[in-house]
């Protein structure tokens, strides 16, 4: 009696391919939109990892004192981070929250959760990249030297506009105040150069407008 040969096992080719996941950030866009400079953006996710890392805890800490302007506030800040990085789940996250919070909608906790996966897996893919490990936060400038320099990147379009802002927080925030600070660095996280320009030339420094001449006054 002939006895049949073995049963090849299936072939890999037919096999159901499982999708591989999506990475939580999109490094070469992310340095795309920093017209090439991946060092600069290796600082910038460095600079995320360490600003961001209790985000959505501060997030839920306001919610559970019933600032819900301020839980919106921090959750508009990380949206545009994310942005920035290229961290698009993320940012989608953020946003939905941000629009539930704004409209007063239901399912906060929820949302929330979501959001606080999806920075954990940000998180986890910056953890892993040694290069951003080795990154340190950039020195900051010379003092009373920052506006200007970052006038002038603004004005050709200079993407280390990005990390200026980031270094100087202390003398822009204190030329611009704390708001118009968190409006500039929006702007230019959002690449609206034009808009950051318009802060920074339309603001004066702090008690300039109390400064008048005699014969200015009535």
């Amino acid at each position: 009696m002939t006895q049949s040969a073995p049963a090849s096992p299936p072939s890999s080719l037919h096999l159901p391919q499982v999708p591989r996941p999506s990475p939580a950030l999109d490094i070469e866009a992310g340095v795309e939109r920093l017209m090439g400079n991946r060092a600069l953006y290796l600082r910038i996710l460095a600079r995320f990892r360490t600003d961001y890392r209790l985000a959505t805890l501060a997030i839920r800490h306001a919610l559970d004192a019933g600032d819900a302007a301020q839980a919106r506030r921090l959750t508009h800040t990380l949206k545009g981070a994310a942005g920035m990085i290229e961290a698009r789940g993320l940012h989608t996250a953020a946003l939905v929250l941000e629009t539930a919070l704004r409209d007063g909608a239901g399912g906060i906790d929820t949302l929330l959760a979501q959001l606080d996966a999806a920075l954990a897996g940000v998180l986890r893919q910056i953890d892993a990249m040694a290069p951003v490990q080795e990154e340190t936060p950039p020195a900051a400038p010379a003092q009373g030297d920052s506006v200007a320099r970052l006038r002038a990147m603004l004005d050709i379009g200079d993407g280390a506009a990005v990390e200026l802002v980031l270094a100087a927080r202390s003398e822009l925030g204190a030329y611009l105040g704390k708001r118009g600070y968190e409006t500039l660095s929006a702007a230019v996280a959002d690449f609206d150069y034009e808009r950051a320009l318009e802060l920074l030339d339309g603001t004066n420094r702090p008690g300039q407008a109390d400064r008048c001449e005699p014969g200015d006054r009535a």
